[in-house]
Parts: structure tokens; C-alpha cells; sequence
């Protein structure tokens, strides 16, 4: 994104001389799917430029005639569009923008268009999962991280960039201190990101694809990928359940039917247990579980096991949900996990992840208040009895 900040300020330097930097930095305008990472919106901050997220169609993928509109409402009031950030695998149910209708429209503008693929573009050395890449050619940047699902220790993120000089250009400082008679002869990676120095990373991917070699590698992606169905097929004959993602790869997000609180209690219950951890999300504004195969030799009996703990759990939850025993049980366990927080902290969080997690509950307080006033995410029966713990303390 600050590379392509700079193509635009130099761009637009040129149509308006006399305009100042930071009038003209005020025009530029950044896109993205709501379904992007967190850290496209993080970019947008450190670089002092405006972000309009776009609302994704029901398979959670952005489409061309959303980012084409949306464009053109802001170019008619007078904003710049600069860069779009689009993602082939997204956090929350591993979806993929549509890039062979994205990248025209950017080509149109002459945006940059930046392709997220951190997790599923491991998958892309698999030529079965090749189509789901369509439009790539539109792309000026491309990253993965093959510390996400190429066997590779973290943190090791490849980035792929179609001219390097555009990039290079938004960061280049040359004091003496730091020049060198080799500049010619090699690539200095102080120009190429924020750091000056960077550890060697492209050893251990080295070591890795020397180790698995591509049949090994390719064999690890497809086993958690047919794991993954096995999960889906698991959730989708059982009728409490519903799986609320396309699965192309190792990620099934799935919910119990019914309200999200169901959901919301039966992951709390999960990953208290200590025997799997999953973390939620919202899919089509809907509380869901990712259930995600990371383990490398994962086999088709841990499935079953994962299956048999998410099942038994969801028949407890469903059978009685007044069960005093449980409830105690429940509330002897998350005393330890309960976070704290004023209404008027709640009430301020618009953040997706900062307090809306599902595993852990918030017990909401007022200024000087002791009491419990609204446990947003555990069993309302439960308020008396923690009432009772807390002033016991």
C-alpha cells in the first residue's frame, strides 16, 4: 500500500504541481472486501489513507460491479482510487474474490491490485486448486505465507511484486553510513520493506522443499483437504448442524442450527475442554466455528475423534439447557477465563475480534458496580450464581 501510495502522489504531482503532498494524500482512496484481514485495515492507518470496505456477495467474494460502483461514487466526489486489496483464501470461511473481474476494473483506473493469499496460496502448487486462481494476471502484488500451511516454522511470508522499481521506489533512503560497493552486484532488501535487515528466511523454506520435495508437499495439502471433507460430511448428516462455507480446503465452518448463542456456548464448551481449539467468526452475519486441519500427519482418526467431542458437546448443550450440574460445572471452569469490562468500554468496541470472541465470556459492569448487570455471552440462568462468587470474593 505505500508503494502504491507513492505511484499515486508522484502520478498526481505531476497533473497538479502546485497542489501540496498532504492535500493530495487526502484524496486517495483504498478498497477492500469486508471479508479482507484486519491488516489491510492496519495498512490504510499507517499510511494515512481512506479505506472503503465493500460488502461481498453471498459466497463471500468480492465482485467486479460492487468495486466498479463504489469507485465511481467516489471519483464523482472527488476521491482517488489507488489500491484494491483482494484475498484468494479469507480468514474467516476461506473464500476467493473474483479476480478475473476485479483486475479489469483496476486495469481501467490504474490501481494497484494487491492478492492476499496467505493461506490457501500454499494450496496453489496442487494443479486441482489452480482455477480458484483465475485473473491473476491483473495482479501487481501477490503474497503467501508458507509458514500457514507449507510446513515452513514461522513467521516466512513470500511476496511477489510486478515491478520491483515501484516498489523499491517508496522506500528507498540512502544516507552514507549505509551505502556500499556491492549495491551494483546484489539486491539490498533495505529498499524492498520497512526494516533495514531482514533474517534469512529463504533457508529454512529452502531446507523445506529440499526435505518434502514438491510430491511431498503436494501429498501433506491434499491429505488436509480430504480431511476437510470428512469433517463437512460429518457435520452435514447431522441434523443440529449446518456447514456455512464452501469447502475448497482444509477450513469447514459449520454452526449449530438455532440462535448464535447455541454456537457461541457449544465453542466455549469445546475449547475449555483442552481436547481441540477453535477460534469463531461471522459468516453472513452469523456466528460460526473454523474447524481448520493443521496437524501434519493428521489422519482420518483424529477427524472422527474432533467429530466425536464436537457431537457429544452439542448433546449436552441441546438436551437440557437448564442442567443445573452442567451450569455448575461451567461456572467452576470459566471463573478463571471471564474478562471484565465497563458498559461504556462495550459499548465504544467496534471491533470484530476485541471482545466478541465467543471463548471466553465478558461480564459487562458498570462504574462502581460489583454486580452483574448483562452476561452477554454465557446462560442467563448463570447471572444469580455469579453474583453470588463474585461477592463470596
Amino acid at each position: 500500500m505505500l508503494s502504491a501510495r507513492a505511484q499515486a502522489i508522484k502520478k498526481l504531482k505531476q497533473q497538479h504541481p502546485f497542489v501540496e503532498e498532504g492535500v493530495l494524500l487526502s484524496k486517495l482512496m483504498a478498497y477492500c472486501s469486508k471479508e479482507a484481514h484486519s491488516c489491510v485495515e492496519k495498512a490504510a492507518m499507517i499510511c494515512f489513507v481512506k479505506l472503503r470496505i465493500l460488502e461481498p456477495d453471498n459466497n463471500c467474494s468480492l465482485r467486479g460491479a460492487t468495486l466498479r460502483q463504489a469507485m465511481e461514487e467516489d471519483v464523482a466526489m472527488g476521491q482517488i482510487p489507488f489500491f484494491v486489496s483482494t484475498t484468494l483464501g479469507t480468514t474467516s470461511c476461506c473464500s476467493f474474490d473474483n479476480l478475473s473481474e476485479i483486475g479489469p476494473v483496476c486495469s481501467d483506473l490504474d490501481v494497484w491490485m494487491h492478492v492476499d493469499s496467505a493461506y490457501a496460496g500454499n494450496a496453489f502448487i496442487c494443479e486441482e486448486f489452480k482455477p480458484l486462481m483465475r485473473g491473476i494476471e491483473h495482479a501487481s502484488s501477490f503474497n503467501t505465507n508458507p509458514n500457514k500451511w507449507l510446513l515452513t516454522n514461522f513467521d516466512c511470508s513470500t511476496m511477489w511484486v510486478r515491478d520491483r522499481f515501484k516498489l523499491t521506489q517508496a522506500l528507498v533512503v540512502d544516507p552514507l553510513y549505509l551505502q556500499h560497493n556491492y549495491s551494483a552486484q546484489s539486491i539490498d532488501y533495505r529498499h524492498w520493506g520497512v526494516p533495514l535487515s531482514r533474517r534469512f528466511r529463504a533457508l529454512k523454506l529452502w531446507f523445506v522443499l529440499r526435505s518434502y520435495g514438491i510430491d511431498g508437499l503436494q501429498r501433506y495439502i491434499r491429505n488436509h483437504c480430504k480431511l476437510a471433507k470428512r469433517f463437512e460430511q460429518l457435520v452435514l448428516k447431522d441434523s443440529r448442524f449446518e456447514v456455512a462455507n464452501d469447502v475448497k480446503m482444509g477450513l469447514v465452518c459449520f454452526r449449530l442450527k438455532g440462535e448464535d448463542k447455541l454456537t457461541q456456548e457449544l465453542l466455549a464448551k469445546i475449547n475449555i475442554s483442552g481436547q481441540l481449539h477453535m477460534i469463531p467468526s461471522l459468516v453472513n452475519s452469523r456466528y460460526i466455528i473454523r474447524f481448520c486441519v493443521t496437524a501434519e500427519h493428521a489422519t482420518e482418526n483424529d477427524i472422527d475423534f474432533a467429530w466425536s467431542v464436537v457431537s457429544d458437546m452439542a448433546a449436552e448443550i441441546l438436551s437440557d439447557p437448564n442442567n443445573r450440574q452442567r451450569r455448575q460445572s461451567l461456572l467452576k471452569r470459566r471463573l478463571s477465563f471471564v474478562r471484565s469490562v465497563s458498559r461504556d468500554v462495550f459499548q465504544r468496541s467496534n471491533s470484530r475480534s476485541s471482545l466478541y470472541d465467543g471463548c471466553s465470556p465478558v461480564i459487562i459492569l458498570d462504574e462502581n458496580d460489583m454486580e452483574i448487570k448483562e452476561d452477554v455471552f454465557t446462560f442467563a440462568p448463570m447471572k444469580e450464581e455469579l453474583n453470588e462468587e463474585i461477592k463470596s470474593k
